[in-house]
């Protein structure tokens, strides 16, 4: 009795396993990558904005609190007034600003960060930047994706951190994976034991992405070798990525003073691409001679041009009309193809014979030309399919 198969689990998904769509899949997460880095630009810009026109606001709160003849802003105007009109104000000449005027630009900085909320410019670009990463791994749920954007924590960054002496961090507990909880009693009711494995199994947190940019996770239920194609695939675009990013840099004046950075692209040698020898070629056509039975067991090599640079082999006619006839000997005839399949007439058998007896004639060599026709179809189909 055959071995039953073993089902595949419910809710699982099997997508095509090619290149369109690792490349398909690229190109959207690059685009989600993208344009979460970009808000996260825009956020920490308008940021900094934000954090000048607080310290703006501080600043000049303190000058209508303080008395004038302790302001800041006096300095600047008595350097401004003494550098245009040297001879009316003079170094022992004290100068007090208006007090309407720190009140005035006060006003004026409290209104723009009013407005700055007031707008919606707050929600659409800071708040908005936190909100996107969420909103697209709630739309991903469905595709069982997870756009992982979350970075290593600081402290992970140093080897030594003084501050874990005094705010040490509660240690995690050692579970081994071997090693099982006791089982329930037969008089333990079933509702506790669902109740305690339910509460039992707490839920992995996502680490880290190892891509500082994010990376695109998939679900359990993807098949496990459509994740790993997926991740090689993604690793060689990152490599290439980045090997492009360096080329770029070099090319800055930046870049060449970085004298340290002179390894090679990749960080290794570029191996030369073998060359296709005569021998191989010779012998897969000799094998597919002796497989047809017309040509000679010697491994003589085929006629080269001057120079050995190449095999010079006759152009197959893939057309229908009868080819041209070539130079025989004996009695045959100038209606046989070469290298055709058609058993040979009665009357052609001697030439046959007396041709497969003699090495170096016409016939050895048209069948060993169509042999290294074969064999160069057959690397070429094999380069062009890698």
């Amino acid at each position: 009795m055959p071995p039953r198969s073993t089902p595949p689990p419910k809710g699982s998904f099997y997508p095509p396993n090619d290149a369109t769509t690792y490349r398909d899949l690229l190109l959207f997460e690059e685009r989600l990558k993208t344009t979460a880095a970009s808000l996260q630009q825009r956020k920490r810009r308008y940021q900094l904005l934000l954090f000048q026109l607080l310290v703006v606001i501080a600043f000049l709160l303190a000058e209508v609190l303080l008395p004038p003849e302790s302001s800041l802003l006096s300095v600047p105007y008595k350097m401004t007034l003494q550098w245009l009109l040297p001879d009316i104000y003079t170094p022992e000449t004290e100068v007090i600003l208006h007090p309407y005027f720190a009140s005035g630009m006060l006003f004026v900085s409290v209104t723009t960060l009013l407005l700055f909320f007031a707008s919606g410019m707050y929600s659409e670009k800071i708040a908005y930047a936190n909100k996107y990463v969420p909103h697209a791994n709630r739309a991903l749920r469905s595709f069982n994706m997870y756009l992982n954007v979350r970075k290593p924590p600081l402290h992970s960054k140093f080897y030594w951190n003084p501050l874990s002496f005094f705010f040490p961090r509660p240690a995690e507990p050692n579970t081994r994976p071997g090693s099982r909880s006791p089982s329930p009693t037969p008089s333990t009711p079933i509702r506790n034991r669902a109740r305690s494995s339910s509460t039992s199994r707490p839920i992995a947190p996502i680490p880290p992405a190892a891509n500082p940019r994010g990376e695109l996770i998939f679900s359990s239920r993807v098949d496990r070798g459509f994740r790993e194609s997926y991740e090689r695939y993604r690793s060689v675009f990152e490599r290439k990525r980045e090997e492009k990013e360096r080329m770029e840099r070099r090319k800055g004046w930046f870049g060449k003073l970085r004298f340290w950075d002179r390894e090679l692209v990749g960080g290794g040698t570029q191996v030369p691409a073998m060359p296709q020898t005569p021998g191989r070629s010779v012998s897969t056509s000799s094998t597919a001679s002796r497989g047809r039975g017309g040509g000679s067991r010697s491994g003589t090599p085929p006629s080269t041009t001057k120079g050995g640079e190449g095999i010079m082999m006759k152009t197959r006619d893939r057309s229908r009309s009868p080819p041209s006839p070539v130079k025989r000997t004996g009695s045959e005839t100038p209606n046989r193809r070469a290298g055709g399949d058609t058993p040979p007439s009665p009357s052609r058998q001697g030439s046959v014979r007396s041709r497969r007896g003699d090495p170096g004639g016409d016939g050895d060599l048209t069948l060993r030309t169509l042999a290294l026709e074969r064999s160069l179809e057959l690397q070429q189909g094999q380069l062009g399919s890698r």
